[in-house]
């Protein structure tokens, strides 16, 4: 080997033991390193305990207390808009009215809100404050399908609060109602374990606060369960609701001078209904009706409308009184509902004589409805779903429903 050859390998040979001696000693310092590290987080841990355990919960609540007793008139003022907003929607004599008078009240809450029936695979705009004109809201009609807080309130049934910024499919959705505000609440009205409607709301804040949307989330149960109240009716016989409430307690709570009227003062509403769905599909199923329940009724012939029978002449028992109202009450929520769903045929059936032929299926599905709810001898008696028929469909005109 030459003078060359050798001095590069003994070269070589001593920068890879010095380099395997650094490597040692890096590891080495990397390990202590580490330790001490551990020894810190674990110095750090013990502090942290010592001062949690420093904290006095006793003079934190004392704190809050008094914060909230020295203004006690702002803690007061939610409950008793509160109350006052309950008690205006408990003046819905009807499906339409109750989500009328909702949507009034939450209007005092935030900037906009809107009323969506859901219909099929779509959320159509009924009814809305805040929006100019008032009848935009009728011309929007959106999927529930597209990429919205509409199809995450669907799907998941539960309020969605927010940022406009997070869900800008809903902005392009609601483009006819023109610009929209950066704080946005979306919530489920569901009927009889089935969603009905989605209240929409937006405000000019970054994010409705919490307990506006608490309040308006209240409403909106309230507002659900008071549909329910008013469709709780006693079926033929029976002494208690479907809901197993008595129907005593029905009275009492819907009694207190309720006139037959159709939204008095409350704005008209309208839904454009969706496509004609083949016999038996849900999604042509509204709140009062389930398509797989009537199926059995649509292959039996549809019986001709029985002449008007008069009322009887003789003074009525406080418990008879009592059956009428309830056949009276449930014969209107019912014919609004057909009327709130189908409110573009109904407008083309006034105007062309033919209601009953545009609107025959539900209108049957109604009638086998209170057949089955009201019991026989007021029934059998009366033809309060025909005058509820010719009231809300035909606008007081008989001729308006044509052939039946």
């Amino acid at each position: 080997m030459g003078l060359e050859d050798d001095l590069k390998a003994k070269a070589l040979a001593l920068i890879s033991q010095q380099m395997a001696n650094w490597v040692v000693e890096i590891q080495r310092m990397i390990g202590e390193h580490q330790a001490n590290l551990v020894r810190s987080l674990d110095d750090l841990q013990e502090t942290v305990a010592r001062y949690d355990e420093r904290i006095n919960e006793d003079e934190i609540g004392a704190a809050m207390t008094e914060a909230v007793a020295s203004n006690p008139a702002a803690a007061a003022a939610d409950y008793s808009r509160l109350k006052a907003s309950l008690s205006e929607i408990e003046k819905g004599a009807s499906l339409s009215e109750v989500l009328t008078y909702l949507v009034n009240e939450v209007s005092q809450v935030v900037d906009r809100a809107a009323m969506f029936i859901v219909k099929g695979q779509s959320a159509i705009g009924w009814y809305a404050r805040g929006i100019e004109p008032s009848d935009l809201i009728k011309s929007v009609n959106v999927p529930l399908a597209a990429d919205t807080v509409f199809r995450n309130v669907h799907n998941s049934r539960r309020a969605l609060r927010g940022h406009a910024s997070h869900s800008p499919g809903t902005a392009q959705a609601l483009s006819r109602l023109g610009a929209g505000f950066p704080g946005v609440l979306a919530i489920p009205l569901v009927l009889r374990d089935k969603l009905a409607a989605i209240l929409y709301c937006d405000s000019y804040q970054e994010e409705i606060p919490t307990s506006d949307a608490d309040m308006i989330e209240i409403l909106v149960h309230f507002a659900g369960k008071s549909i329910d109240l008013i469709s709780s009716s006693p079926r033929a016989g029976g002494a208690t609701t479907s809901g197993g409430i008595s129907t005593d307690k029905v009275a009492a709570i819907r009694a207190g001078g309720e006139e037959i009227r159709e939204r008095a003062g409350i704005p008209r509403s309208a839904a454009p209904p969706a496509p004609a769905a083949a016999a038996g599909d849900e999604s042509s199923s509204t709140v009062m009706f389930s398509a797989s329940t009537f199926q059995a009724h649509k292959a039996a012939p549809t019986a001709p409308r029985p002449a008007p029978v008069a009322a009887p002449a003789r003074a009525l028992s406080p418990e008879e009184q009592k059956a009428h109202e309830d056949a009276k009450r449930f014969a209107r929520l019912v014919v609004s509902e057909i009327k709130l769903y189908n409110e573009t045929k109904v407008s083309e059936g006034r105007r062309n004589k033919d209601l009953y032929e545009r609107l025959k299926e539900d209108i049957e599905r109604g009638r086998q409805m209170y057949h089955d709810r009201v019991a026989p001898q007021v029934r059998d008696s009366t033809n309060y779903f025909y005058d509820e028929l010719v009231r809300i469909l035909a606008g007081g005109d008989a001729a308006a429903l044509g052939p039946m």
